[in-house]
């Protein structure tokens, strides 16, 4: 009796091919793409959530004041407002000018099947 071992996995042969001798396998394949789905899915989440954030707070610190608004002078007894953020201490987020520009180009679709004629 001869004992034949059946291997679960498929594999292409790979005559003259650019990989070599290595054999193609489909399944290594088949979960290298349900990875990337999942990592696609994860960071879409991710990014969903942070849009979302810079919904409810549009706004962080200056990053050339650090939020102060005004800087100290060399010597300490005089200040100044920062040029950056006008001495409000504050930017827009990236998020939030992503956010701005979908809505600006929502805002300027045309659509005429709810206005009627024109």
């Amino acid at each position: 009796m001869l004992n034949h071992a059946a291997t679960s996995t498929l594999t292409a042969a790979t005559h003259s091919s650019y990989l070599g001798s290595a054999p193609l396998d489909l399944a290594a394949t088949a979960q290298t793409a349900g990875q990337v789905a999942t990592v696609t899915l994860i960071v879409t989440i991710a990014v969903g959530i942070y849009l979302l954030g810079c919904l409810i707070w549009p706004f962080g610190k200056c990053r050339r004041c650090k939020g102060a608004g005004k800087f100290k002078s060399p010597f300490g007894r005089a200040y100044r407002y920062c040029g950056k953020c006008d001495g409000s201490g504050l930017r827009v987020r990236l998020g939030r000018h992503v956010v701005n520009h979908i809505r600006a180009v929502r805002g300027a679709g045309d659509n005429t099947t709810s206005k009627g004629k024109r």
